[in-house]
């Protein structure tokens, strides 16, 4: 449901109750109708205005991604490409890269990501998940890969023949946030590698590697 539309239906139940109250209890009514309707009008409110732009967003559109140097997760990005008659092209691979500071950032990696196993470097336990995707060229026309989606994502998109040159890779989740957002895919992890040359038929394989501190 549309905010503005919630909040005047919210505004005008009110109204009419407070039309029809004694007069005693309207003051009360008042007080409390008001403060329902700020708070409803703040859970609906677009999510980077949400905790000083702590929320999942940093504006209307980007995600809110920081460095995962010094952080509690570590980033690893493999990217391979084969032909179509499964001949390796390609290898790259990157570590290091930047991850949403939000805490369903945990809740994807903990119920989305598969069995972890314990791994200790440098003296420090990590938790490691790995999860591999494979794009379709509609995806990677589109830089879009929705790894997890609570809703089918169909991309209708003219493809070409021309040659592809990827860098940026970005592991999504899809949902619907709310929040003045509505549906939206916002990316868990982001990493860089150097630039992957891909034909149309090329096959594409993305082998993310994240590890978490364990605490």
């Amino acid at each position: 449901m549309d905010a503005t539309i919630f909040l005047f239906k919210i505004t005008y139940l009110c109204l009419n109750l407070i039309f029809f109250v004694k007069k005693f209890s309207k003051v009360l009514l008042i007080v409390i109708c008001t403060l329902f309707i700020v708070g409803s009008a703040k859970s609906i409110s677009a999510d980077h205005l949400e905790n000083e732009g702590k929320g999942i967003f940093t504006n209307q559109n980007d995600a809110n991604l920081v460095s995962d140097k010094d952080s509690k997760y570590k980033i690893h990005v493999q990217t391979v490409v084969r032909d179509t008659q499964g001949q390796l092209i390609s290898v790259l691979e990157t570590s290091g890269g930047e991850y949403l500071q939000h805490e369903l950032t945990d809740a994807i990696f903990e119920k989305r990501m598969g069995e972890k196993e314990i791994v200790t470097i440098d003296g420090v336990k990590y938790e490691k998940a790995r999860v591999v995707d494979t794009p379709t060229l509609e995806q990677r026309k589109v830089g879009l890969y929705p790894i997890f989606t609570e809703t089918p994502i169909e991309i209708n998109i003219t493809t070409s023949k021309q040659q592809e040159w990827l860098s940026a890779w970005k592991f999504f989740y899809c949902a619907e946030f709310g929040m003045g957002h509505e549906y939206s895919c916002v990316p868990i992890f982001s990493a860089l590698t150097p630039m992957v040359s891909l034909e149309e038929k090329d096959i594409l394989t993305i082998q993310w590697t994240i590890l978490r501190e364990l605490d």
